[in-house]
């Protein structure tokens, strides 16, 4: 027998607490009650359309819409998804409805719903009396790995996370409300989604919201945990210290994406005075990994296995090795994914004999935590002499009127490849101090040339898009 359609969950809190939050943003909020006729209205006008239970929809709405409409494609036992951007349509994910605020937008051969106001006014005529559909719902979501150096890699969300849902239930809320600052187009943010709702909690809905509003959502909802990348915490950092404002109700912050400077993780307790910072290393793939709770003088200490996860060092032939020793990492959870959907070849060389390999290389300390080395999606190479990409991020975010940094590799005239450095700066950056810093820390793998920045293009969970960096330079 099937699993229960995962709509059930949001008419079983209508029923149960029906004045309750299915979802609060700074300025707004949707009851359960109204969460349920709104998704059926919607999920009316979408088998008016066509949509029948199994087909592909693309939704690329603001995460307040898009949340609804991700019930409402539930609700007809479809299978929705976020596509990023630049993404090209493919068999792997045969998408086969876009359903947009953005009248243009166009994916391949699939069927384009634009969601205007005309559209809302539409739908708010609907009917709501339906019943949602039989058909089996097995995939939660189609998600996509990161893509910071090539296309993204699609994968299948499977009805198994439920379980490892249910299992992370007792904890996950404990001692208050939670904020993801992930959007709905990433694993984390739909999970934190699925989760509020499974757990009759409120969804607090950050995703494209401006630092001056997460701040007053934050307020608002008295929020306890704040999960998001360094990059989308230091953007709130800025908004509070131009403020002089503080968050006291923050006890936990967790950090994920890449490392937090040492220098931020200071501004951030300031800003929040007794909160416990905790770092977490993982993938898209399999979920987290490590997390580390405690402070370390050490970036590349990302702290111990978490509950249901098995880490092991690896060498080239897949044997572990032993501890204090460099190696592969590898690690297994209850919530990986199977492979990446069309893509058999990736597919075998990141999951292999019930394990995922995300190509990191990494020692386990003797007191069982990880230290990470080499990410090898962050490896550059310098005519020949190989260096992490995240090492000169961190040397170059402690230099003074740095506000962000991202390095990458570039080619030459003469056929090699350099370093480069991409920078947000203040006043009061020097470059020559900057790339005194960086040669005394790489020697010869230093960056030699710095490119400043309004912004360093990065991904939704914060990583920056290193190729993407590349190919402005060379345009340039």
């Amino acid at each position: 027998m099937p699993d229960p359609n995962p709509f059930l969950l949001l008419e079983r809190n209508a029923r149960d607490d029906p004045r309750g939050l299915f979802l609060r943003t700074a300025d707004d909020s949707i009851t359960n009650a109204d969460a349920v006729i709104l998704a059926k209205q919607i999920a009316f006008e979408l088998r008016r359309l066509g949509l029948a239970a199994g087909d592909v929809v693309a939704i690329d709405l603001p995460d307040r819409l898009g949340a609804l409409f991700t019930w409402a494609v539930y609700h007809e036992a479809a299978i929705s998804t976020v596509l990023p951007p630049g993404t090209r349509p493919d068999a792997a994910v045969p998408v086969r409805w876009l359903v947009s605020n953005h009248e243009s937008a166009q994916h391949g051969d699939a069927r384009s719903v634009h969601v205007d106001a005309r559209f809302l006014q539409l739908v708010s005529e609907n009917p709501y009396g339906i019943r949602p559909s039989e058909a089996a719902v097995d995939t939660l979501r189609i998600v996509f790995s990161s893509g910071t150096t090539g296309t993204p890699k699609a994968m299948a969300m499977g009805r198994h996370l439920e379980r490892v849902f249910g299992a992370a239930l007792p904890s996950w809320f404990a001692g208050g409300p939670v904020l993801s600052l992930m959007d709905l187009g990433t694993a984390a943010g739909i999970g934190e989604l699925y989760l509020a709702v499974t757990a009759g909690q409120p969804y607090l809905c950050a995703g494209g919201a401006a630092p001056a509003e997460i701040i007053r959502l934050i307020r608002s909802a008295e929020v306890a945990t704040l999960k998001g990348s360094p990059h989308k915490i230091l953007a709130l950092l800025d908004e509070l210290e131009a403020e002089g404002g503080t968050l006291p109700s923050l006890t936990t912050v967790a950090i994920s994406g890449t490392s937090m400077p040492a220098a931020a993780a200071e501004r951030l307790r300031r800003s929040a005075p007794g909160c416990t910072v905790r770092i977490n290393y993982g993938s898209t793939e399999a979920g987290g990994a490590t997390s580390r709770r405690d402070a370390s003088d050490d970036p590349a200490d990302v702290g111990h296995p978490v509950p249901g996860t098995v880490l092991e060092i690896v060498d080239d032939r897949d044997q572990p090795v032993d501890p204090g020793t460099e190696g592969w990492i590898r690690y297994r959870s209850p919530g990986m994914a199977h492979g990446y959907l069309g893509d058999p070849e990736a597919s075998a060389r990141a999951f292999r004999d019930g394990w995922f390999h995300p190509g990191d290389r990494g020692v386990l300390r003797a007191d069982g935590g990880l230290t990470l080395r080499t990410r090898t999606t962050d490896l550059l190479n310098a005519g020949g002499i190989k260096v992490d990409a995240a090492r000169i991020d961190h040397v170059a975010q402690q230099v003074a009127g740095v506000v962000d940094a991202a390095s990458f590799d570039v080619g030459t005239a003469s056929g090699l490849r350099e370093i480069a450095l991409a920078v947000v700066v203040d006043g009061a950056f020097d470059t020559e101090t900057l790339l005194e810093s960086l040669r005394a820390e790489f020697g010869h793998a230093a960056p030699t040339v710095v490119a400043r920045m309004d912004a360093i293009p990065r991904t939704a969970t914060g990583k920056p898009l290193r190729r993407v960096l590349s190919d402005r330079l060379s345009a340039g």
